[in-house]
């Protein structure tokens, strides 16, 4: 797809400069980023990650408390934390011969 359309924005250089380090170790450049960006937007519906207006949780120095309240909905419940920890009754050595049990 041909490239025809330009952006121009005011940013801070502090955050380009920071910005352009990691996608330098990545392999791309801010162009790549944006329209990588601009193409989960698309894909997304939407902005691609969370957006929040809660304050920043220090992980270094939280307590135990802080964490599990901030993260409570990602800690999985009683049941859940069961389930993961079954061991499944059959193992199989591929993905075909599991699919192929599913249909005996």
């Amino acid at each position: 797809m041909a490239k025809t359309a330009i952006l121009r924005a005011r940013v801070d250089s502090d955050k380009v400069t920071a910005a352009e380090r990691v996608f330098s170790k990545l392999g791309i450049s801010v162009g790549d980023a944006i329209n990588l960006f601009l193409g989960q937007v698309c894909i997304q519906k939407g902005i691609p990650f969370a957006l929040t207006t809660r304050a920043h949780l220090d992980l270094s120095n939280a307590t135990l408390e802080e964490i599990e309240d901030r993260y409570a909905e990602r800690i999985p419940n009683a049941e859940t934390a069961a389930a993961l920890n079954e061991r499944p009754a059959r193992r199989f050595k591929s993905a075909s011969s599991a699919l192929r049990s599913l249909g005996s």
